[in-house]
């Protein structure tokens, strides 16, 4: 009965300092649901970058359903004023719909691997172009990884560096 009194309350500090670790790391704004809770309110693998520039926040959107489950989230990584929505990305489960949208839409954008896995990106038509001051650069990043649909998006992060953030997430 010790070993196992014992062995519980080992866990319970691994798993209390990995939480806090993980908090630690991310900087998140207004609020936000963090990580570990809405890992609870979605059936799908949620995926993490691991590397984003330190500066930013992270604001997670969950659309809830009438039950309090969410059937996708965006992750909204903001500027460190809080301005600016540097980079998005939407999961979901995959399905049917969604892997038929990948390869519909999507496959004409440039191939790339990601984790691995087939990701295709595209640039939007308007990148290059200024608007408000700022240059449009960046695009759409979408691939399947460990069964999450992911769609990354930015009007201000290049392409390499999205595909850099991209490799990162687990």
């Amino acid at each position: 009965m010790k070993i196992i009194s014992s062995l519980l309350i080992t866990l319970l500090l691994i798993t209390v300092t990995s939480s806090i670790a993980l908090a630690k790391e991310t900087k998140y704004n207004h609020n936000s649901i963090t990580i570990a809770e809405v890992k609870e309110k979605v059936n799908f693998k949620v995926l993490v970058p691991k590397k984003v520039p330190e500066e930013w926040t992270l604001e997670i959107k969950t659309p809830d359903n009438q039950e309090g489950n969410s059937s996708s989230i965006r992750l909204h990584f903001m500027d460190e004023n809080d301005e600016n929505l540097m980079l998005g990305i939407e999961e979901k489960k995959v399905s049917k719909r969604a892997i038929r949208k990948l390869e519909e839409e999507f496959s004409e954008g440039d191939k790339i691997k990601v984790n691995n896995v087939p990701a295709y990106y595209q640039e939007w038509a308007n990148s290059g172009k200024t608007l408000n001051g700022k240059i449009i650069s960046g695009g759409l990043l979408t691939w399947i990884q460990d069964g999450t649909y992911v769609q990354m998006n930015s009007s201000s992060v290049s392409k390499d560096e999205m595909v850099e953030i991209a490799r990162t997430i687990r």
